[in-house]
């Protein structure tokens, strides 16, 4: 994963867009954007990373999707709607990683004995 981040060129990342690249429920008003996040992405695009927005989102919010992506200037290639795609890297705010798992089992289980 870090190897992928400090070189991602022609490097499939897929990454979320509620809750990792802005805030707030985009039904309701519109979102606010995590510039910091943005600005990450737009430097992996720079630096040769095929960015795929992949979102929750159903299909009938493409439009208002997409022109809040231009309206915060996200730079992407594509964007990818309700569905999971394949990626070599996904980045989401409601992840764990699978190499975390043993630590995440070992403080579980410590926290929860008397």
């Amino acid at each position: 994963m870090n190897e992928i981040l400090k070189n991602p060129a022609n490097k499939l990342i897929a990454i979320d867009l509620d809750g990792t690249l802005c805030t707030g429920k985009f039904w309701v008003a519109e979102p606010e954007p995590l510039k910091d996040r943005i600005e990450f992405v737009n430097n992996l695009y720079k630096k040769g990373a095929h960015i795929i927005i992949w979102t929750a989102r159903n299909k009938i919010h493409f439009i208002k999707t997409f022109d809040w992506l231009e309206k915060y200037n996200v730079m992407y290639h594509g964007i990818a709607m309700g569905k999971k795609i394949g990626a070599d890297l996904y980045i989401d705010d409601k992840c764990v990683n699978i190499n975390d798992i043993e630590s995440i089992k070992v403080k579980t289980f410590k926290e929860s004995t008397p």
